[in-house]
């Protein structure tokens, strides 16, 4: 496991910010994304917490209408869409909306996971394990326990103003624009080859989103079913808390700990990828460990001793939990308990966080996040990617215990973003998982290098040794799934199943 407690920062990364939030990486650093990626997860993380994207920033299924009107064309003014409306409405019918701050956060209901797996409390525990005479948490084996936490998560997916102006802009929004980025994109290949178009000339051959884009997927449990899954809100540290929808028929809003959160940024062509979970997460660094070289000093009770012919260990990388085993190997992973939650945190992101004002006030309980609430402080960061594999050929990996549930140890965001594409429809072309399964019987997800064969057919021998163009199967999405949610402008036509039906 060597290879995932590599240490990410440069000696050379020296982090100072100011109090408009402009980060310096150091004299030597040119690319603080590739150089200090750690240090640079957090400066993300300042950054979508000061731009509060609880209440400023446009969610999925604002993003995506169910029965979407096209871009107004000039002089058109009737069903279409002629910008991206500021309103606060959590679920528009045809055409994306960007909340306004000043009505609060918006009455988003939070909608079932995307990704990780989900095995009910019932299935998971078929016996009194324990033998208290009830079947409860403690009965759950191991290895499933995070599939049941994903059974009873939700999540609400974010996008940032510069993302959600590009996909209006270019009407990504709805199927019919994403079929005609395939379309222009076959006839470059037909037309162009070997060379391409010119972006910014014409009708869009790929999509390719703004560097400033950030997009950011928070995993929440309704506070109510903490208990069951065994979260101890007494002992835990706090949690951020969002007062939001329960969905169904009621009105009634809940209240919401937030267990997780990714936040990828387009700083890098193939995207920045990073993870944060709550420091009390049962199973927070099972399978892959948890990586951080800049913003907590990793306690390591049992760690290696120093040697004098050798340099210090380092101190970014939690280990699995593992057990000792006879013999006295250590070779079996201990799931789902608790990690040391007395970590500390190092001076750079202290003078970070003190000087933005995150994590430095009272403790809030109104349901709606401050930056300055001191819960901020609670999140840990799993770790940071940049890569499909590493320098020598070992694919990369990442993934949290709650958005990944039931598949951290397949797990590699980029990886899995790599196969969001679309097909001449519009429609989705590839799933999440792969046909393969782990060794709990859960589908694993993808790692390692993208397969060409995704995207494009290779050349062929025709009838009659007539050679073929290759065939383009699908169009890439930009690393992002959310254009999974894109629904036809026609009513009733080919779309995801939330999208507007005919009567």
């Amino acid at each position: 496991m060597q290879y995932l407690a590599d240490l990410r920062d440069s000696p050379e990364c020296a982090v100072t910010v100011d109090g408009e939030g402009r980060f310096d990486f150091g004299p030597e650093i040119s690319n603080p994304s590739m150089s200090c990626p750690d240090a640079f997860a957090w400066k993300i993380f300042t950054e979508a917490v000061r731009g509060e994207f609880w209440s400023r920033w446009t969610t999925d299924v604002q993003m995506w209408p169910t029965a979407p009107w096209p871009v107004c064309e000039p002089g058109q003014t009737e069903n279409c869409c002629s910008t991206v409306e500021v309103s606060n409405n959590p679920d528009p019918e045809h055409c994306p909306v960007r909340p306004d701050p000043a009505l609060g956060m918006p009455a988003h209901t939070p909608h079932e996971p995307s990704k990780a797996h989900q095995v009910s409390m019932e299935d998971a525990a078929k016996t009194d394990r324990d033998g208290d005479g009830s079947i409860d948490w403690d009965d759950v084996p191991p290895e499933l326990k995070t599939a049941v936490i994903g059974a009873e998560q939700v999540e609400l997916v974010y996008h940032n103003r510069p993302m959600t102006d590009y996909i209006f802009a270019n009407g990504l929004y709805h199927t019919v624009g994403l079929g005609r980025v395939f379309q222009t994109r076959a006839g470059v290949m037909e037309h162009y080859a070997p060379y391409n178009g010119v972006a910014g000339t014409g009708p869009l051959s790929q999509i390719d989103l703004p560097i400033r884009s950030l997009m950011l997927k928070a995993n929440l449990l309704d506070i109510r079913k903490a208990k069951e899954l065994g979260i101890d809100l007494e002992k835990n540290a706090d949690y951020i808390t969002l007062d939001l929808p329960k969905g169904g028929n009621t009105p009634e809003t809940g209240t919401y700990i937030l267990l997780s959160f990714h936040i990828s940024s387009k700083d890098l062509p193939n995207w920045f990828w990073t993870t944060f979970e709550h420091v009390d997460n049962q199973g927070r660094c099972d399978w892959i460990g948890c990586n951080d070289s800049f913003g907590y000093v990793a306690r390591v009770s049992e760690g290696p001793a120093a040697r004098d012919d050798l340099p210090e260990p380092a101190d970014n990388y939690v280990s699995p939990n593992q057990l000792e085993m006879a013999d006295g190997a250590v070779v079996a992973f201990d799931l789902a308990r608790t990690y040391d939650a007395d970590s500390e945190m190092r001076d750079g992101l202290a003078a970070v966080f003190r000087t933005l004002g995150i994590g430095t006030g009272a403790a809030n309980e109104s349901g709606t996040p401050r930056p300055a609430d001191p819960a901020w402080r609670n999140y840990r960061l799993k770790g940071s990617q940049t890569n499909f594999v590493t320098p020598t050929g070992r694919p990369t990996q990442l993934g949290n215990s709650v958005t990944e549930a039931g598949f951290t140890n397949s797990s590699s965001c980029i990886s899995c973003h790599a196969r969001a594409s679309v097909t001449e429809k519009g429609l989705p072309n590839l799933s999440i998982f792969v046909s393969d399964l782990s060794d709990a019987g859960l589908p694993k997800s993808t790692n390692g290098v993208p397969a060409p064969s995704w995207f494009t057919t290779s050349a062929y021998y025709g009838v009659g040794d007539q050679v073929l163009a290759p065939g383009l199967v699908a169009v890439q999405t930009d690393f992002v799934w959310g254009f999974r949610n894109a629904c036809p402008i026609e009513v009733g036509a080919q779309g995801p199943h939330r999208c507007a039906k005919k009567d």
